[in-house]
């Protein structure tokens, strides 16, 4: 990966010799192994426990993904909820999960079905929800340069119904 970052620096005109960036492709090539960790790690496991709960979990955290056409930064804001169906899973493994899931190229939209997707599967819940406002960094920086939000929702089970799902954006 080293040798194709040297690469690119002389196709945009750089001396990869010069002082500020001999290390440049070692550097750039450990970045990119720790911000895709989730193409080559398996993801984090769930922990779960017997519960009777049935309201509404929320839980709200800002992330970054990468765009898989321009290999660029988006800016996530996340909110993510599910209802329990006998069982809950630790906070932290909420975020960790999700996490794992942005740590990849992706595009917004489907990286918000597979979330749902996969805890629709693990968790077995009574529905879940997620909404991602993602601030694409391709956007502001070349092509149209705006500093704009793009918003995608996702939910399945019991978050289909218009009462619960107004209930979680109340939250």
């Amino acid at each position: 990966m080293e040798k194709e970052i040297r690469k690119i620096l002389q196709e945009i005109g750089e001396d990869p010799e010069r002082e500020g960036l001999r290390e440049t492709p070692k550097r750039v090539a450990k970045m990119y192994q720790e911000v895709f960790y989730g193409l080559t790690t398996k993801p984090p496991e769930f922990k779960l426990f017997k519960s009777n709960y049935n309201g509404i979990i929320k839980k709200t955290f800002d992330c970054f993904t990468w765009c898989e056409h321009h290999l660029s930064p988006i800016e996530l804001k996340i909110s993510f909820g599910y209802i329990p169906d006998g069982q809950v899973t630790g906070i932290s493994k909420i975020i960790r999960r999700i996490k794992w899931w942005c740590a990849r190229p992706v595009i917004q939209e489907d990286l918000t079905d597979w979330i749902v997707d996969d805890f629709m599967k693990e968790l077995k819940p009574q529905g879940v929800i997620v909404i991602l406002k993602g601030r694409h960094f391709c956007e502001l920086v070349r092509g149209i340069k705006t500093d704009s939000w793009t918003a995608t929702s996702s939910l399945r089970g019991s978050f289909e119904h218009i009462q619960t799902r107004e209930e979680f954006l109340k939250l």
